[in-house]
């Protein structure tokens, strides 16, 4: 993905000044910033040719291998420690801050194809997850498939959470099931609008 509101800012564009310069109306940057698509790579080129390839290349979070853009010296085996923690509980009902490729710490993965590393708060997903573990995730298109009873850290409107995703009945949205078995920890429904991003949990890291 494309950090494209940090380069936004840097040169104190608009959403609408920039969508001029990609090509693209307001609604489509917005998007962008949000992380519900990512730029094309005619956008990364005009941007490339505009402010040059390295001060747009410390923009790019994450390999991506379809049109061969990657983070400058970043490996194979590094991903990216977001700042922040992924709630074991209930939504918070407040959104954290965006988070920028330079508030990130890289750090090292035992496997390769991670976006991101995260860390775990709260006692809901213990024993698998307990709070203080990292998890490795992988960002997934839900319009395509979501693998169900798997675990998942979602971005969403209301904090950032980590839930095994079950299929709801209702048009639109997921259940997020617990797996502490206590009762305080109980389901509870989200509708996959109010979701920035889904991850797949591809590994757990013990806690230090």
């Amino acid at each position: 993905m494309f950090d494209l509101k940090s380069l936004r800012k840097k040169y104190n564009l608009t959403q609408s000044q920039l969508g001029e310069i990609l090509g693209c109306g307001q609604t489509n940057i917005s998007e962008i910033e949000r992380n519900k698509k990512d730029i094309d790579d005619t956008q990364y080129r005009t941007l490339c040719e505009l402010y040059g390839e390295d001060e747009v290349s410390v923009f790019q979070i994450g390999n991506i291998n379809d049109n061969n853009r990657t983070v400058a010296g970043k490996t194979d085996y590094e991903t990216y420690l977001l700042p922040q923690s992924a709630m074991g509980g209930s939504l918070s009902g407040f959104a954290e801050d965006g988070v920028t490729l330079q508030n990130c710490e890289k750090v090292i993965s035992p496997i390769k194809g991670v976006d991101f590393a995260i860390s775990v708060y709260g006692e809901s997903m213990a024993p698998e997850y307990p709070s203080g573990s990292r998890v490795l995730i992988k960002k997934v298109d839900p319009t395509i498939f979501i693998d169900w009873g798997k675990v998942y850290v979602l971005d969403t409107s209301n904090g950032v959470i980590i839930k095994e995703l079950h299929k709801n009945n209702k048009d639109g949205y997921v259940t997020c099931h617990s797996i502490n078995p206590d009762p305080k920890y109980a389901d509870f429904d989200i509708e996959i609008s109010a979701v920035y991003g889904f991850y797949r949990v591809l590994m757990c890291l013990s806690a230090k």
